[in-house]
């Protein structure tokens, strides 16, 4: 979750015990620094998939929210790629 974002909406954030790097799996940055924050845990409700997640914090005000492998893991969605780009 952009760090702009989660301020605007007041969303609370926790400090993560060591900072990790951001990963993208195309190899393209999407943010600038580690990762040293995250929200608190929240539920995620995607049409029949309900699942308590915590976002990362980082500086990505083009990408507000980006969902990362593990969540596509859990999640497993089917999507035709034309109708989301």
């Amino acid at each position: 979750m952009d760090r702009c974002f989660a301020s605007t909406h007041k969303i609370l954030l926790c400090k993560l015990s060591r900072p990790a790097p951001v990963a993208v799996i195309h190899g393209c940055p999407i943010a600038l620094g580690d990762i040293t924050e995250e929200i608190e845990p929240i539920q995620v409700v995607l049409g029949d998939l309900a699942c308590v997640i915590c976002l990362n914090i980082i500086s990505s005000p083009k990408h507000l929210v980006v969902f990362g492998l593990p969540w596509f893991e859990l999640s497993n969605p089917r999507s035709d790629l034309r109708t989301l780009l």
